[in-house]
């Protein structure tokens, strides 16, 4: 039997890794879902002093902590984004199924982090939840550069909202391990804050991906209010804000200058001409 690799890409996938992702992506997305309404509503029994997803984070405040309700609302429209991508494994058009199959292996493990990224951070296991995200990045970040050219609908439910969100809560996370609330910490997260700055840019421009901007810019928002609330005199949340509006800025302009058909300068982008085309005159000369 000839190895299947599940993160390739491919132009048609077999009618076994077809089954295979129609009933490993719902059930692992359903999974995500039904762990955080529960432990958004309850704390864990079986580990002392364990706290529910939110409130875990209003008790570690951090110079990379984001606001509950922004960042909730982001989850909201991921999540719910992520059923019409479910949807399009079993569309009947063939191009639009290969698609979504073809992120299917890494949405999967995608959503299996987040489970047990959910299972660890409830429970204050702050290091290994690090660790999880750390493989989850690795994971939308090979995702990210081997599937390029994705329809949106794939785009942001499998690849770019999920990448937006573990880099952030990378350092969000990485911040309550290491307890960054004091001076020392904070100098440090004023400095750190640019990493996902560059890092953003640098996928956004490289894939003209105003979605990954948009996404990031939305997190970055959320850093930029919790930060406020937290330490109205500080560099942080100004630091944040100034970053949300260069992503904000950028998805725009790049988002703009694709649907008129412009380069990054909004120069109108000249189509080649067909060979054909090229040949014609030559072609009745001859004649």
């Amino acid at each position: 039997m000839p190895y299947y690799n599940p993160f390739s890409r491919r132009e048609t996938h077999n009618a076994n890794a077809l089954n295979t992702y129609r009933v490993l992506v719902p059930l692992t997305w359903a999974l995500v879902v039904i762990v955080g309404i529960y432990y958004s509503l309850h704390s864990p029994d079986d580990v002392k002093k364990s706290k529910k997803i939110w409130k875990n984070a209003k008790k570690h405040p951090t110079p990379f902590t984001q606001d509950n309700t922004i960042t909730g609302v982001y989850w909201i429209l991921l999540l719910l984004s992520q059923i019409s991508y479910v949807w399009h494994l079993f569309h009947k058009d063939t191009v639009l199924v290969s698609s979504a199959a073809n992120v299917a292996g890494h949405f999967i493990l995608h959503n299996l982090f987040t489970f047990a990224w959910v299972m660890l951070w409830t429970r204050n296991y702050f290091w290994w939840a690090e660790i999880i995200l750390i493989a989850h990045f690795i994971n939308q970040t090979i995702a990210y550069w081997r599937h390029s050219r994705l329809p949106a609908f794939v785009h942001f439910p499998a690849v770019a909202g999920p990448y937006a969100w573990t880099l952030t809560a990378l350092f969000w996370n990485g911040a309550v391990a290491v307890g960054s609330h004091k001076l020392p910490g904070r100098i440090l997260a004023n400095i750190f804050i640019w990493v996902i700055l560059f890092v953003g840019l640098t996928k956004i421009f490289a894939r003209n991906d105003y979605i990954l901007g948009y996404s990031l810019s939305f997190l970055t928002l959320s850093l930029a209010v919790k930060q406020f609330a937290i330490k109205i005199i500080g560099l942080q949340w100004i630091f944040a804000f100034v970053i949300f509006a260069i992503f904000l800025l950028s998805s725009f302009w790049i988002s703009t200058t694709t649907y008129t058909g412009r380069d990054s300068l909004f120069r109108r982008i000249a189509h080649p001409e067909s060979s054909d085309r090229e040949r014609e005159p030559l072609l009745r000369d001859g004649a």
